[in-house]
C-alpha cells in the first residue's frame, strides 16, 4: 500500500489525541469559575437585606439631604428644597434580594450610567429595567444601608452608591452628584430610607395638577 512518512502519521493522529485533553481542561476551568461565581453570589445575597416594597425618600447621612431626580439631564442629585414628589422613589422587589428603584413621579428607573464599573459613574434615571440594587446594613443596630449596584460581577463587587465629595464637604451641598464608587464605608456612602404614605403622594399630585 501507500507509504507514509513518520511525520505524516504524527500530523494525522496528533490533533485527535490532544483535543479531548484540551477540551477537558477548559471544561474543568469553566466549572470551577461557575462554582466560584455561584458561591460569591450566594454569600452576597446572604449579606443583603430583605426590603419592603413601597414608596420612600432616600436620605444620605453625610449632609442629611435627599436623592432627587433632575429632569434636565436625567441624573440623580442631592437636595432638600425641592417639592416632595421629586424626592419619592418606589422600591420594587425583582428577584432574590435585588430591588429596582423607580422615580415615582417620572416612572423612570435608576441605573448606573451605561452599566459602568468605573468610579464616579453617575446614577441616572431612564427606561432601562435591567439594573437592580441590593441593600446591606451599615450595622445591625439601625436602619442605615449601603446600596450596591447588582450588575457587578459576583466575584468582584466593589462599588456602592456614593455622593461626590471632592473637595471634602461637597457631599453636604445641594446638587452634589450621586454616583458609584469604591466602597470605603464613609457617611457619604450611607443611606436611610423614609417610608412615604401612598395617600400623601395622591394629595400632593392633586395639589400640583
Amino acid at each position: 500500500g501507500k507509504y507514509y512518512r513518520p511525520t505524516d502519521r504524527i500530523s494525522y493522529y496528533l490533533p485527535s489525541q490532544i483535543q479531548p485533553k484540551f477540551t477537558y481542561h477548559e471544561l474543568v476551568l469553566h466549572i470551577a469559575s461557575d462554582e466560584d461565581a455561584n458561591l460569591s453570589r450566594l454569600q452576597w445575597h446572604e449579606q443583603s437585606v430583605e426590603m419592603i416594597d413601597g414608596l420612600y425618600q432616600i436620605e444620605n447621612l453625610f449632609g442629611h439631604k435627599f436623592l432627587i431626580y433632575r429632569k434636565q439631564d436625567s441624573r440623580i442629585y442631592l437636595g432638600n428644597d425641592e417639592s416632595l414628589e421629586q424626592r419619592i422613589f418606589h422600591l420594587e422587589h425583582v428577584q432574590y434580594r435585588e430591588y429596582r428603584l423607580r422615580h415615582h413621579q417620572s416612572n423612570k428607573i435608576l441605573n448606573i450610567y451605561q452599566h459602568s464599573l468605573n468610579n464616579e459613574s453617575p446614577l441616572v434615571a431612564d427606561s432601562q429595567i435591567d439594573q437592580t440594587f441590593t441593600f446591606q446594613y451599615v450595622n445591625h443596630s439601625n436602619k442605615d444601608y449601603y446600596i450596591w449596584p447588582a450588575h457587578q460581577p459576583p466575584t468582584h463587587r466593589s462599588k456602592v452608591l456614593d455622593i461626590y465629595n471632592d473637595p471634602y464637604g461637597h457631599a453636604r451641598q445641594n446638587g452634589a452628584q450621586v454616583q458609584s464608587y469604591d466602597f470605603h464605608g464613609g457617611p457619604n456612602q450611607r443611606f436611610r430610607l423614609h417610608a412615604i404614605n401612598q395617600n400623601i403622594t395622591k394629595l400632593a399630585n392633586k395639589m400640583f395638577q
